[in-house]
């Protein structure tokens, strides 16, 4: 016999089919199809097989899966812990960081972990910000099926708020986004997601709603998983105890519980020991009732204290999440700060820039007002000397300081004198009538008379000072009307003379030079 053996045994060595990547792939489509029938003791075994097989070729993908897989199996045991473990196992690899839909499960089964431990708006919060990942995968189908189990999750979630508007709201979306619902899977969402529809309607007393949702669950009875036919006889139960016919309530109770133990799903267990207990204490079975309420006491219990032990690790989680999100938020904010801080420096290089340019141009127009101020005082000085000697060069010079003076006067009264005009020039300067007869060798009474006399033929009113109207006429050039036709003759011949005035200024420069 031994030596058969060993004759056999290479062949049964080679007939071991090898462990690959694709064999792997083939074991978890099988493990998958073990979930939807419920087989809970077989899909724990594949899953824990794919685990150590995929470990042993460092296949990333199977240890992926089977890890997601075993954190739900001991979620749904009331093994919190073994749950947590099982995520952070994932975490690291790389198929999981790399794939939007394992990111999308693993936050999922955070959520659930949240919940264990009484944290339902943080779980709410985590749920909400998986279905804006949910655009992010590719495969139509996977996105659409994670989105609705995220949906329906939060009108669970919403219903334990006893916020029922939200949970319905949301349980209905998550089973509108489900398209035709012709494959098993999609089929298996649906029928979750009317079953909580119904436990909504149940919690707010709509019985008649909730029995026409659970119809519609029933008319699939034979088609229905393992998980779902226990719920629905559970949901059953409820109804026909909200009617008060607490013995069919107890028929279906029992169904449910022997459903669900096949699955092991631990939370369901404990619901229906907990209203099984109720329904014997309303038929008056007290035995019956004391040993329901023990198991549901025991059940609760041994979850409690799971939830103890796995608290710690759950706040860890939590704060490690927030801690990340907070640390995200300061380094947007530290990039808007860098980025305000840029913009005020450049801001501020450009208006220091301009404020020197500005100042610089400045600068250089006082300098060239101060020099044409000193040569404006110069020029001025020279003028009055000349008018002081009563200087036959007076008149030319004063025209090529003040050009526009002489043409203004011609322009109101073009019939003006030379001599007229020189008066004027004086006037304009600012010489006193006493200081216009002493150098031009007159009486003071003759000047007051010629001031007269132009006041006449400018049309200068009495109460206006001429010494300030002939320093407006130098200025406000468009006060001055358009000469006539008359004043056009005069003015040109009052050119020729300024001109012949500039020639004899010029000769006696170029002699004394």
């Amino acid at each position: 016999m031994i030596r058969i053996s060993l004759i056999l045994f290479p062949f049964l060595l080679f007939a071991q089919e090898k462990i690959t990547p694709k064999y792997i792939d083939s074991k978890i489509k099988e493990a998958n199809a073990c979930s939807l029938i419920g087989k809970h003791d077989l899909l724990m075994k594949k899953n824990e097989e794919i685990l150590k097989n995929s470990r042993q070729i460092h296949y990333s993908k199977g240890i992926t899966s089977s890890c997601l897989n075993l954190s739900s199996i001991s979620f749904s045991e009331g093994n919190y812990k073994k749950s947590l473990e099982y995520l952070n196992q994932v975490r690291n690899e790389k198929y999981a960081q790399d794939n939007i839909d394992t990111q999308m499960k693993i936050r999922h089964l955070i959520s659930y972990n949240y919940i264990a431990i009484g944290l339902v708006n943080d779980a709410i919060s985590e749920l909400k910000d998986v279905i804006n990942l949910s655009d992010g995968i590719p495969t139509d189908s996977g996105r659409i099926y994670n989105k609705a189990s995220i949906l329906i999750d939060l009108g669970v979630l919403y219903r334990n708020k006893m916020q029922f508007d939200s949970a319905t709201w949301f349980i209905k979306k998550g089973i509108n986004t489900l398209p035709g619902r012709k494959s098993p899977k999609m089929q298996y969402m649906a029928d979750l997601g009317y079953i909580a529809l119904v436990e909504v309607k149940i919690d707010e007393n709509k019985i008649d709603s909730a029995d026409i949702y659970l119809k519609t669950v029933e008319a699939r009875s034979g088609k229905l998983t393992v998980k779902s036919d226990a719920r629905r006889y559970q949901l059953r139960g409820l109804i026909y105890e909200r009617k008060k016919d607490y013995r069919s309530a107890i028929t279906n109770y029992q169904k449910a519980l022997e459903l669900s133990k096949e699955t092991k799903n631990i939370h369901n267990i404990l619901d229906i020991y907990g209203s099984l207990s109720q329904a014997y204490l309303k038929i008056n079975d007290k035995k019956a009732y004391r040993e329901a309420h023990q198991k549901y006491t025991s059940i609760k219990d041994s979850l409690n204290r799971n939830s103890e032990h796995s608290t710690e690790n759950i706040v860890k989680e939590l704060i490690t999440k927030k801690e990340e999100k907070l640390n995200s938020q300061n380094q947007f904010l530290m990039y808007v700060v860098i980025a305000v801080a840029l913009l005020i420096i450049i801001i501020s290089i450009f208006i220091f820039r301009r404020i020197r340019s500005e100042k610089k141009i400045l600068q250089e127009k006082n300098k060239e007002a101060k020099l044409l101020t000193k040569k404006l005082n110069t020029d001025f000085e020279e003028v009055v000397r000349l008018g002081k000697n009563n200087d036959p060069e007076f008149l030319a010079r004063f025209q090529e300081v003040y050009p526009e003076f002489f043409p203004n006067l011609l322009k109101i009264e073009p019939k003006l004198l030379m001599s007229e005009l020189g008066f004027c020039a004086l006037l304009f300067l600012n010489f006193s009538s006493k200081d216009i007869a002493q150098y031009t060798l007159v009486q003071p009474q003759s000047i007051q008379t010629r001031k007269n006399r132009l006041r006449k033929k400018l049309g200068i009113p009495s109460h206006t000072d001429i010494y300030l109207w002939m320093k407006d006429i130098n200025s406000n050039r468009e006060e001055v009307a358009s000469p006539s036709r008359s004043a056009k003759y005069h003015y040109k011949k009052y050119n020729l003379v300024i001109k012949r005035l500039n020639m004899i200024l010029k000769s006696k420069k170029n002699k004394s030079a």
